[in-house]
């Protein structure tokens, strides 16, 4: 068997699989399928080797967004919220994507490169650092900011946040797709485990609107350069 797992992403499989095995064990249920499934991760990060990769012809992932995310592949999440702010406070927030760590809780950083490229940490599976470069795609000031990770990232992603004025707020929505480190079908696991990611964007957002509302989120910044031109490039 040819290893088709990263060395990071076996620790990765590894944790999850523990957790869930965990998770069964809580319910008492040692013999449920969350359980099976917990070993089956296991087994993969130990043995380094995934047939559902091998089977799909998946070895090391580029980074490439188009032949990660195309056609059905990757995990895709979409959710939307409304701010009783103005769409260009909330877009001038979100135009700092250092911020983004204060309401986005798997985020340990997010540190600006240049103008239009950043570097990402998160936290993954069982504590796990994950990082990667990603680059603005698409700025067009009040209205959206689309983004995509570069070559060599850990975790290979594209999504944009659209700002919209909904009466005196702005209605806020994230979409969202991934290759989730550890693949399709653990992510599915970990749902079943309680740790849905929609729920996560879905609390991370009300998080968000909490922050903003309340007057501690500083837009202020942002607001001073969210008046340049809109800045377009190709998914490529």
């Amino acid at each position: 068997m040819q290893r088709n797992v990263r060395t990071w992403e076996r620790a990765a499989s590894v944790a999850a699989g523990a957790m869930l095995v965990a998770a069964a064990a809580r319910r008492r249920q040692p013999a449920s399928r969350t359980a099976a499934l917990g070993l089956g991760l296991i087994a993969r990060g130990a043995a380094g080797y995934c047939p559902v990769n091998a089977a799909l012809g998946r070895r090391v992932s580029n980074g490439d967004t188009r032949a990660a995310l195309g056609g059905s592949r990757g995990i895709r999440l979409q959710e939307r919220i409304t701010i009783a702010r103005r769409p260009e406070e909330v877009y001038g927030y979100w135009q700092d994507l250092s911020r983004l760590p204060q309401f986005m809780r798997h985020l340990d950083s997010v540190e600006p490169i240049d103008d239009r490229r950043s570097h990402w940490v998160m936290r993954g599976p069982g504590g796990v650092r994950l990082e990667w470069d990603a680059e603005v795609i698409n700025d067009i000031p009040r209205e959206l900011i689309a983004w995509k990770s570069l070559a060599g990232a850990d975790v290979v992603s594209a999504g944009s946040v659209r700002f919209e004025p909904v009466g005196k707020g702005t209605a806020v929505t994230v979409t969202m797709q991934y290759q989730p480190p550890i693949g399709k079908a653990a992510a599915a696991l970990a749902w079943l485990a309680g740790q849905s990611p929609s729920s996560h964007l879905r609390e991370d957002l009300q998080r968000m609107k909490q922050l903003l509302e309340a007057g501690r989120g500083d837009v202020g910044e942002g607001l001073a350069s969210a008046w340049h031109e809109p800045r377009l490039s190709t998914l490529r």
